[in-house]
């Protein structure tokens, strides 16, 4: 039973998510806000783990969803051992890096 509340949360949470991102592009800043609050909260109340998406593509800041270009700024800056992955969200300023191994020349 637990198995299923956590597939519905998770199914719902993604459905969620999109009805965000379609708000950010037609403007709608704040109902978007409340779309991804949402999902977390169900996500949390059925105790289940954050989709890719949550932790990839949300501000953990103001809750906006990060598209690249319309409310985040990505650049990729490379030293010899990895690859670092900068978000910048464009409402507040929050600064995401992600790292990842440079992949062997050939």
């Amino acid at each position: 039973m637990r198995k299923v509340v956590k597939d519905l949360a998770i199914q719902r949470s993604y459905l969620l998510f999109n009805y965000a991102v379609d708000r950010v592009k037609k403007g709608d800043l704040n109902l978007a806000r409340r779309y991804i609050r949402l999902g977390l909260k169900l996500l949390r109340k059925a105790n289940a783990s954050k989709p890719y998406v949550y932790r990839r593509y949300v501000c953990k800041n103001c809750y906006i969803p990060l598209i690249p270009g319309l409310t985040a700024r990505v650049r990729i800056k490379s030293n010899k051992k990895q690859i670092i992955t900068t978000t910048t969200c464009l409402m507040c300023g929050w600064v995401s890096r992600k790292p990842c191994e440079k992949r062997k020349g050939r």
